[in-house]
């Protein structure tokens, strides 16, 4: 499988189940395929996607693909990736499944991907103690150990008749009916367990953070992004660019800004990259 060098990834951010697909192009063409295909035709329409600003998803085709399904299609603030940081863990975690499963034969990784995503849908989550399989589907997966060492459940199977076949089914649905009045138990546990471990994170990162609140209108003055990066820009540039307006405030420390002139600057933008101008 030649010519594979970009793996497209959607992550639900409940049940952190992984989608992904291996891509030898990032155009919007392949990205409206994968919505279609991998998302909606299997788990049907999304209330919201998140994406970074890349030309893949910042396109005319993808902006009209989620409007025809009333979607509402948000882009994380420019050059800040934790805005979208589910889909960066996400990233993360497949790499790191992968890095395990290949060692050497790098090139093979398209392949071991299907199975690296299934490695990482059936295992519990750390925070939650669910797979996301389990918060997906209301029952654990069958895997592989479970053939080997014979868990209850292949036992049941294994031991299965036709002659008893209506006893069989009974039993089956006695116990679907359990499983899905317990599954949102399990799915409200979940909840809360993620937002303990939010509010843990966001304990820790805010220990290092300096507030910085900016009102609309204000005058700010914008980081060069590239300043630092060795991508062209010269060294001597200063290391900020405006000053701008702050137009409208897009959420928690992500603010829309413009030109004095009142042309719109696309895109929102991290406060963590912006600062007040005091003319």
């Amino acid at each position: 499988m030649k010519g594979y060098k970009w793996i497209l990834v959607a992550v639900d951010y409940f049940t952190k189940w992984i989608e992904a697909k291996p891509l030898t192009q990032p155009t919007a063409q392949n990205v409206d395929n994968f919505l279609w295909a991998n998302i909606i035709c299997r788990y049907g329409i999304p209330m919201i996607i998140i994406t970074d600003n890349g030309t893949p998803f910042a396109n005319q085709r993808i902006h009209d693909f989620c409007e025809e399904h009333h979607i509402n299609l948000k882009y994380a603030s420019v050059w800040h990736p934790h805005t979208n940081g589910q889909a960066e863990a996400a990233n993360k975690n497949i790499l790191n499944i992968l890095k395990k499963c290949l060692d050497d034969a790098k090139a093979r990784w398209p392949e071991e991907l299907l199975g690296a995503l299934w490695a990482y849908n059936t295992a519990p989550s750390e925070v939650t103690r669910e797979s996301p399989f389990s918060l997906s589907f209301g029952m654990d997966a069958v895997i592989p150990v479970e053939l080997e060492h014979l868990s209850p459940k292949i036992e049941a199977a294994a031991s299965f008749e036709p002659k008893a076949l209506q006893t069989w089914v009974d039993e089956n649905d006695n116990s679907q009916r359990v499983d899905l009045d317990l599954l949102e138990q399990r799915r409200e546990l979940a909840t809360l367990k993620c937002l303990e471990h939010k509010r843990r994170v966001e304990r820790y990162y805010n220990r290092k953070v300096t507030p910085r609140t900016l009102n609309q209108g204000d005058l700010v003055l914008k980081r060069r992004l590239l300043a630092d990066s060795n991508l062209g820009v010269p060294k001597l540039e200063p290391n900020w660019e405006g000053p701008y307006v702050a137009r409208e405030v897009a959420g928690p420390n992500a603010y829309y800004l413009m030109i004095a002139e009142g042309t719109q600057i696309p895109r929102s933008w991290s406060g963590d990259d912006l600062k007040k101008f005091f003319a």
